[in-house]
């Protein structure tokens, strides 16, 4: 396909489109003649890829280039996924753990050892350790047993979303879809996780008798 026929199928401007080849994000066609370059489906993959990281995750175009490095790399493609986990998560290779964390990073590999969890090789598991670090910082602190409850309720999803997910296509797919879910399913939760706060707030206000009236009445059944 031609540059204009890759903007149709990718749904980015071929200005866009040029802009990547010339940063480097984006594989250069190859030349048919002097004048006239190629594409292929990679291409398609790549640039819708890239859209994910621009648009989902306001990536930068150094942030973008060091996750497509990784795909692009002959590792296993269980490590692409984890690249994934750490580029949505904000880990950075090499990050320097605060010593005073290191109670976080127990909590998060005893939550793994009881539920016989493997890391691969650690970015959800030091994403977890530096949740639990900011949210401590604000007074939620969570212990095991706690987290324990989350995940009896989380682990029965997760083999539905990794299903979903359909782990085939391109690695440059299946970074694009992985990446849409992470952002999609973090945004589900926090939305759950605000609405039974919103709830639990209401609540307390009803007990004690501060509620506006509507408030007070119980939430009518859908469609009535």
């Amino acid at each position: 396909m031609r540059l204009n026929e890759l903007a149709t199928e990718s749904g980015v401007s071929t200005t866009t489109l040029k802009h990547w080849i010339r940063v480097g994000i984006l594989p250069a066609g190859r030349l048919r003649n002097r004048t006239t370059a190629v594409y292929e489906q990679e291409h398609v993959d790549r640039a819708r890829l890239i859209v994910v990281l621009r648009d989902s995750y306001n990536a930068s175009t150094a942030a973008i280039r060091s996750l497509t490095d990784v795909i692009d790399s002959d590792v296993p493609t269980l490590e692409v996924m984890n690249a994934c986990q750490a580029f949505a998560l904000g880990i950075s290779d090499g990050v320097a753990f605060d010593p005073d964390h290191d109670v976080f990073r127990e909590r998060s590999h005893e939550l793994m050892r009881r539920r016989d969890w493997r890391g691969y090789p650690g970015a959800a598991e030091q994403g977890l350790a530096l949740a639990l670090a900011e949210a401590s910082a604000v007074g939620l602190d969570y212990d095991v047993d706690e987290l324990m409850d989350y995940a009896d309720a989380l682990e029965p999803l997760a083999g539905r979303n990794i299903a979903a997910l359909r782990p085939d296509g391109s690695r440059d797919e299946i970074a694009r879809r992985m990446l849409l879910a992470v952002h999609a399913r973090a945004r589900q939760l926090v939305a759950v996780s605000s609405l039974a706060h919103a709830a639990a707030s209401i609540r307390s206000a009803i007990d004690r008798g501060v509620a506006p009236p509507d408030l007070a009445k119980p939430p009518a059944a859908s469609g009535a």
